[in-house]
């Protein structure tokens, strides 16, 4: 697995798109990515094109994907968004 982002990155990351993105069908989108949850908050996902990360509670993630070139850009668009930099 990847390390260049943790469990508590990718939770800000969900943070911030749910706090800066448009909620349409209990989904949250923000600069192409997007995030949701379960009904009780304990599972949480991000996705991007083909890349889907699942948060689970006690801190558990899974990051599953089709294309390497479509995992490298949402890590890199994960990256910006910790570092509070705006998306382009």
């Amino acid at each position: 697995m990847d390390n260049r982002l943790t469990v508590m990155d990718f939770l800000k990351v969900f943070e911030s798109i749910r706090s800066s993105g448009v909620k349409e069908d209990h989904k949250y989108n923000f600069a192409d990515l997007h995030a949701w949850h379960d009904y009780d908050g304990y599972t949480c996902w991000l996705g991007f094109k083909d890349v889907t990360v699942t948060l689970m509670f006690h801190g558990s993630l899974k990051i599953e994907y089709d294309k390497t070139a479509s995992y490298e850009e949402f890590l890199n668009r994960c990256i910006t968004l910790t570092a509070n930099k705006p998306l382009q």
